[in-house]
């Protein structure tokens, strides 16, 4: 069955693979399972992360809430300090959709999430690093985030901005001039913060989905990638595979991935995996959700030039991925996606459908075709 074999693995017969939750373990036992097979040594280190994706709106929210609860009551400082905190809900948030928790994220819970990397050799002297990306974790069946549904979620982020924008600045000017109407004018931003507050929780009681498209088959076209350049290494590149946890939360897995060689990987590449197993094999020349970011335009036209031999287009996308965090801090990175034509983003995004028998081996065949050319095509720059 080939890369299907894996999807099963992962989507079927291990499901569900949430953040921090034993399915999210065995899918990295499986993982370096298959790479120890190819006769790769393998890396694994655990880290914390935040359970759910929905740890920084929900306590921004709760912030609104506890602003609106303080204003009123008696003293001046009371007042500064619900200002102070219906002002910070805004920037807050605006940080969360650039991929940055800050100091917000160390009072939120964490659980215990991992990653698995292999390292594999070039035949000479290494004069590149290009990193492979493939996410093991899986979201939850999110309300809005979700295919089907993919187009509201920047004006919905856009209006939740303004929203507490306003509260913050209400609260401001009441503080100054010492009156009450700010408050009551701030009621229904307050209104709206407790609305978000209910959806978020129910949110969260979702089950979750079994990740077929995101992020198993990604998962499976990476193992193929590997048994590849085993059998034929790269003359001058050297590549990592690096499985991570958290992508679906936080992306602690990237971030503990910089962390252990931040002078190693500062210059290398990255190549991110999304959803590539049906639709049609995609490479995004932007995405992200309130701040959308291209690769570099070297790094573009390569990937362009290979794809034109590849029946590959360019894409553009609301998705935050693992890539569009690299690409905020100043990494080499771009992203290899499936795209659902119908919806314009990764095909049975975080939905219960998403399970193995929708995979396309055939698609899946494609992308590891396309990005082998693109290792190729880097390789050849570098002799």
């Amino acid at each position: 069955m080939g890369m299907s074999s894996t999807v099963y693995t992962l989507a079927g017969e291990i499901g569900p693979r949430g953040t921090g939750t034993p399915g999210e373990e065995a899918a990295a036992d499986y993982v370096a399972g298959e790479l120890t097979g190819l006769g790769l040594p393998v890396e694994r280190y655990v880290f914390r992360a935040l359970p759910s994706q929905n740890g920084f709106p929900l306590a921004i929210n709760l912030l609104a809430l506890l602003a609106a609860v303080l204003y009123p009551l008696d003293g001046p400082p009371l007042r500064w300090v619900a200002t102070a905190l219906a002002c910070s809900t805004g920037p807050l948030l605006w940080q969360v959709t650039r991929g940055f928790g800050g100091l917000l994220r160390s009072f939120l819970p964490k659980v215990t999430s991992r990653n698995v990397v292999a390292r594999l050799p070039s035949r000479r002297e290494p004069r590149q690093r290009v990193v492979i990306l493939a996410h093991l974790d899986t979201n939850r069946c999110r309300a809005i985030w979700q295919s089907a549904l993919a187009h509201r979620l920047r004006p919905l982020t856009y209006l939740t901005l303004g929203v507490l924008t306003v509260q913050g600045i209400l609260y401001l000017i009441g503080t100054l001039t010492g009156t009450m109407w700010p408050w009551w004018a701030g009621l229904l931003p307050a209104g709206y913060a407790l609305g978000s507050v209910v959806a978020l929780v129910r949110d969260d009681r979702a089950p979750y989905t079994h990740g077929a498209h995101d992020n198993a088959a990604s998962v499976a076209v990476a193992l193929e990638l590997a048994a590849r350049l085993v059998a034929r290494p790269l003359e001058r590149t050297e590549v990592w595979l690096a499985f991570t946890g958290a992508e679906e939360t936080d992306h602690a897995g990237l971030h503990a991935l910089l962390r252990r060689d931040p002078s190693g990987l500062r210059d290398a590449t990255f190549i991110g995996l999304e959803g590539i197993g049906s639709g049609e094999i995609v490479y995004l020349a932007r995405h992200g959700l309130c701040d959308p970011r291209s690769p570099p335009a070297d790094l573009l036209a390569l990937v362009e030039r290979v794809a034109t031999r590849h029946d590959v287009r360019a894409a553009r996308m609301t998705m935050e991925d693992e890539t569009t965090v690299l690409l905020r801090r100043g990494y080499r990175a771009i992203c290899i996606a499936g795209r659902d034509p119908t919806t314009g983003t990764l095909p049975r995004w975080h939905r219960l459908d998403d399970t193995p028998e929708t995979v396309s081996e055939e698609v899946m065949a494609q992308a590891a075709e396309f990005v082998m050319a693109v290792l190729r095509e880097m390789d050849e720059k570098e002799e």
